[in-house]
């Protein structure tokens, strides 16, 4: 069954607004997971698909997120990038399978995000992420979250 091209329009207008309102309601309700994992895979698949408009509102998700929760601006763009050019071609070339991919990228994603962090933190002296099992949560939403999209 195929569907109607104005309905699809608005689909996609309406998955749009949800992705950029995410950010928001996850300041709102901690319980929300940021989901960070899952967006560097979809911006991934979507950079290897030549796919514009969707990593377009992948880089603007990120930048709504840093500036909602007082993240220092463009570092995910940096992590993002920096993961794609070093470490995806090595994964890549190693494992053959995409969900064993997506779940490590994913988890390697999240350990960098992390890390950077951490060497902001030591290096402006300020307090911006609070080690514990939170993070850990986080992990496993994302690798839920990917395997389940």
């Amino acid at each position: 069954m195929q569907r109607n091209l104005p309905y699809q329009k608005a689909l996609n207008l309406l998955l749009l607004a949800g992705v950029l309102l995410y950010p928001a309601m996850e300041a709102l309700f901690p319980l929300l997971p940021p989901m960070l994992g899952l967006l560097y895979v979809k911006w991934r698949r979507a950079l290897l698909r030549r796919d514009y408009p969707v990593v377009a509102v992948a880089m603007l998700y990120a930048i709504v997120f840093e500036s909602v929760w007082g993240l220092p601006l463009y570092g995910l763009w940096a992590v993002m990038v920096l993961h794609f050019t070093l470490f995806d071609p090595k994964i890549g070339h190693i494992i053959h399978s995409d969900w064993l991919l997506d779940l490590i990228s994913v988890a390697l994603f999240d350990g960098l995000y992390f890390l950077f962090l951490l060497f902001y933190r030591g290096l402006m002296h300020e307090s911006l992420v609070d080690p514990g099992l939170t993070m850990l949560y986080y992990l496993l939403a994302d690798m839920a979250g990917v395997l389940l999209f």
